[in-house]
């Protein structure tokens, strides 16, 4: 289907098209997910939920490929990949898309991908998603399997990026670091530093760039 011009016509497409399917009564499956206009608008699919949300912010994104790259340079060989903005299927009721994933090579070239042999998923908060990123989608990926899952908080106002790192333990996760804003140093999926402070520097200078002196 070819891509909507605009936000507000994008997601009434989305709403018709929802309004069309008769979920059961789980809710909507991963069939129905998959009927839903490509159109620039991002769908992630919870307990048979479907959540429709626009384009992420540059800063957002910015966070995300910046992470993901420091884990892609540091990784030390070919057998996992580092994804960003993927879907990951994980029942017939759930596939959610989180903003980066450490991935089997095996699934280099699928999309969505099944979330057996997942290493990683990191969720970047935005002031939308924060109760989805750090509560639902804990208990999602944990049923699921996934043995590591960070949440990345940037605060705007403070100039500050926090880091958790969850690491799963049984059937549930368990803080191995709780929200640091300083440097984060980690041997899950491997070895890996994180310059925090840094990063939310970098960022800071493209929010307050220095004034023309010309």
């Amino acid at each position: 289907m070819a891509p909507t011009t605009s936000g507000g016509d994008a997601m009434s497409a989305a709403v018709a098209q929802l309004a069309r399917l008769r979920p059961g009564i789980r809710g909507y499956t991963v069939d129905d997910l998959h009927t839903l206009p490509e159109d620039g608008l991002r769908f992630e699919l919870i307990d048979g939920s479907i959540s429709v949300s626009p384009s992420a912010t540059g800063s957002h994104n910015m966070f995300a490929r910046w992470i993901a790259q420091l884990l892609e340079d540091a990784n030390p060989d070919t057998g996992y990949v580092v994804g960003t903005d993927q879907s990951v299927t994980i029942d017939e009721h759930n596939e959610p898309r989180p903003d980066i994933v450490v991935l089997p090579s095996a699934y280099l070239d699928d999309s969505p991908f099944p979330v057996a042999g997942v290493r990683l998923v990191v969720e970047v908060v935005s002031p939308t998603s924060a109760l989805r990123d750090t509560e639902i989608k804990r208990v999602l990926y944990a049923r699921a399997g996934v043995p590591f899952y960070w949440v990345v908080v940037p605060d705007q106002d403070a100039d500050t990026v926090a880091l958790a790192e969850l690491v799963l333990e049984g059937s549930t996760y368990r803080y191995a670091t709780h929200y640091t804003s300083e440097v984060f140093r980690t041997s899950r999926p491997w070895p890996v530093e994180i310059d925090l402070p840094a990063l939310a520097a970098r960022m800071a200078r493209y929010r307050r760039p220095p004034a023309d002196r010309s």
